[in-house]
C-alpha cells in the first residue's frame, strides 16, 4: 500500500527573511517525497512570494496562493480546502522541526486509526529553526485525556491532524488572532475524539518576541475566552467515564475534575496548576449533584485550608454534622481522589524501528 500524503500549510506575512529556510526544512524531512506543501502568501508587504516561485521551479511539492491579508486561521483553512494528503499539518516559518517528525506523527496515526491528531515534546528555542540546545527549556507532554483542553493547548506549535478529523470538525475558527489552534482543541473533545502522544522532542517553538503568541496580549485574552466557554460547554460525561443518571459518578467525575485543576502540570509552568477557584467551582458542582458527598466536602475545605482562607474553610463545613467536620479538619490536607477514569486515554506511540521514547 503506498504511504500517505502529508499536506503541510505554510501561511507567511512579513516572513522573507524566514520563508526560504521554512521550505528547505521541509525538503529535509524524511517524508519529503509524500509531502504536499501548500503556501499562503497572505498579503504579506515583504517579497517572500518571488523566493516562494523559484523554489517551486526545482520542487514539484509546492503548491502556492497569494491572498489578502487575514488571520493566520483563515489561511489555514484555505490551505485545508486545498489539501489532498490523508494528512494535514501546520508549519510556522520561524519554527523547527526534526528530520523525522512528519514521518514519525503519520507513522502514529497509520498505527492507531481512531486517533484525530498526533502530538510531541518540544522545546522552547531563542533562534529560528534552531534545533534544541542544552539550554533549551524542553516542554514534556502527558498522554491525552478529554480534559487537557480545558487547562492548556497540548498540541504543540505543529498540529498534525487526520485530514478527515480537522475537517469534519469544520476547520479552524478564523476570528481568533492567536489561539485558534487551541480553540479547535476544545472542538475535538466536544466530539468525542481522541489524540496520540509521540514521546520524542520532535518540534523547537521559537520564542518570537515579535510573534502573534509573544507579540501581544491576543493570546491571553483569547485563551482565557476559550478555557471558559470549555468549562461551561463541556458535558461531563466527555472528560470522564460516567454514567450521567448516575449521581455518585457525577459527584466523582466532578470531584476528579476540581483535583486536576489543582494538580495538572501545565508543561511550560514549573509548579502544578493550583486553579483554586475552578476546583472550588467542580467541587460545588459535586456537592450539588450528591449533598453531603464525603470526598468533596473534605476537598473543599483541605483546598480552601491550603489557600490560607480559613474562615471560607470552617464556613464550608457549618452544614456538616459536627462528628463528620471534626474527622474532616483532622484528616490529612491532600485531596481525596475517587475511582473515576477518563471517558479516553491516549496511546503512546512507540517506533519498533528503533525510535524509543524519550
Amino acid at each position: 500500500m503506498a504511504a500517505s500524503v502529508i499536506s503541510v500549510v505554510v501561511s507567511t506575512y512579513a516572513g522573507e527573511r524566514h520563508i526560504r529556510g521554512c521550505l528547505e526544512m521541509l525538503q529535509r524531512q524524511t517524508a519529503a517525497d509524500r509531502l504536499e506543501i501548500i503556501v499562503i502568501d497572505s498579503g504579506s508587504p515583504e517579497n517572500e512570494w518571488s523566493i516562494i516561485e523559484e523554489m517551486q521551479a526545482v520542487s514539484d511539492n509546492i503548491v502556492a496562493l497569494r491572498t489578502p491579508r487575514e488571520s493566520l486561521y483563515a489561511a489555514w483553512n484555505r490551505a485545508l480546502a486545498m489539501a489532498t494528503g490523508t494528512y494535514f499539518a501546520n508549519v510556522n516559518v520561524d519554527d523547527w522541526l526534526r528530520d523525522d517528525a512528519l514521518e514519525l506523527f503519520a507513522r502514529a496515526l497509520d498505527r492507531y486509526p481512531l486517533a484525530d491528531l498526533a502530538y510531541a515534546h518540544w522545546a522552547a528555542t531563542h533562534e529560528a529553526r534552531q534545533a534544541p540546545t542544552e539550554h533549551d527549556a524542553v516542554r514534556f507532554h502527558p498522554p491525552y485525556q478529554p480534559a487537557l483542553p480545558l487547562f492548556y493547548c497540548y498540541s504543540g506549535s505543529t498540529q498534525f491532524w487526520r485530514t478527515s478529523s480537522l475537517a469534519g470538525l469544520g476547520g479552524f475558527d478564523a476570528t481568533f488572532t492567536a489561539c485558534g489552534d487551541l480553540e479547535v482543541l476544545r472542538r475535538l473533545t466536544l466530539a468525542g475524539g481522541q489524540a496520540v502522544l509521540v514521546p520524542q522532542v520532535l518540534e523547537g517553538f521559537f520564542q518570537n518576541p515579535e510573534g502573534i503568541t509573544q507579540g501581544s496580549d491576543a493570546a491571553q485574552r483569547e485563551e482565557h475566552g476559550i478555557f471558559a466557554r470549555a468549562r461551561a460547554e463541556t458535558p461531563l460525561q466527555r472528560l470522564y467515564e460516567i454514567d450521567a443518571d448516575d449521581a455518585e459518578l457525577v459527584a466523582g467525575g466532578w470531584t476528579t475534575l476540581g483535583n486536576l485543576a489543582m494538580q495538572v502540570r501545565v508543561p511550560w509552568h514549573d509548579k502544578a496548576l493550583n486553579d483554586v477557584e475552578f476546583a472550588l467551582h467542580c467541587y460545588a458542582q459535586a456537592l450539588a449533584a450528591l449533598p453531603g458527598y464525603p470526598m468533596a466536602l473534605h476537598n473543599v475545605y483541605a483546598v480552601l485550608v491550603l489557600a490560607a482562607r480559613f474562615d471560607e474553610a470552617d464556613r464550608s463545613l457549618a452544614s456538616v454534622a459536627p462528628d463528620a467536620a471534626a474527622q474532616i479538619r483532622g484528616a490529612h490536607l491532600g485531596l481525596l481522589h475517587p475511582n473515576v477514569e477518563p471517558a479516553c486515554r491516549g496511546a503512546v506511540f512507540s517506533d519498533r524501528e528503533g525510535v524509543s521514547p524519550a
